[in-house]
């Protein structure tokens, strides 16, 4: 079985987001890093369902499909649980709560490197 990558699947959420989602103006702006900006789209990624699950506690909507996510990245979410220094049982909380938590702590990171990312293919154009 193949060990999922939540930083891959992170940033390509973060990536299709910021395509779908944000207008011209706001993603030249995102791009020549305006501060103002840069923090409203990192509040909304945070938020948003479709990129941590956070809204609803729930990235995947499926228990079995979220506990596949998990499986090989089980020292990701104890990284995660010292680092928000959680002292509840991730067990009790379940796969899919787990599967959230994981992603909006590498939601800043991801987006910080889908940033850096677009900002060289900009000034390579």
């Amino acid at each position: 079985m193949k060990i999922y990558s939540y930083q891959k699947s992170v940033k390509s959420d973060i990536r299709q987001y910021l395509k779908d989602e944000l207008d011209v103006g706001t993603f030249g702006l995102l791009i020549q890093g305006d501060d103002d900006t840069i923090e409203t789209v990192r509040e909304e990624l945070f938020e948003d369902d479709s990129i941590t699950g956070n809204a609803s506690g729930s990235y995947t909507m499926n228990s079995l499909k979220a506990e596949q996510n998990l499986v090989g990245n089980w020292d990701l979410l104890e990284e995660v649980m010292s680092e928000f220094d959680l002292h509840v049982n991730p067990i009790e909380k379940g796969a899919e709560w787990c599967d959230s938590l994981i992603r909006c702590y590498l939601v800043d990171w991801c987006f910080a490197e889908v940033l850096k990312d677009l900002t060289k293919k900009e000034t390579k154009n």
